[in-house]
């Protein structure tokens, strides 16, 4: 088995919120297992949804990041499963521990995007 060790920090000032702001959290993700699916990149366009991520058989880590886009004003909406999940803006980005049996698949809006993703399977 694999480990994964996800990280994020949130910062901001007080002026910007009132009071600072300073959230730092990790983890070790120790069940990591196969199938995996690599980091890669796939370029979105509008109009319907284009699968991401096929359908996992076990619970899975994902990682998603709308890296561009043709106009700063576009954004891609997420799917998991059937639902419209998220809307992501470029530059953001999602670490999301997921149900097994759902595929991930994503609809540019505005004008094409590039998405990078990843999956890494869980043994429970």
């Amino acid at each position: 088995m694999a480990t994964l060790k996800p990280a994020i920090t949130i910062t901001g000032t007080a002026a910007e919120f009132g009071d600072a702001l300073a959230l730092s959290v990790s983890s070790s993700l120790t069940n990591v297992t196969q199938p995996m699916t690599g980091v890669g990149q796939a370029s979105i366009a509008t109009g319907s949804a284009q699968t991401l991520i096929a359908s996992n058989s076990k619970q899975s880590y994902t990682y998603i990041k709308v890296v561009s886009g043709a106009n700063a004003t576009d954004f891609v909406q997420v799917k998991i499963g059937t639902v419209a999940a998220l809307k992501m803006r470029i530059g953001e980005f999602a670490f999301l521990p997921l149900y097994a049996s759902l595929a991930i698949a994503a609809e540019a809006y505005g004008g094409a995007c590039v998405v990078e993703f990843a999956q890494w399977s869980a043994t429970s």
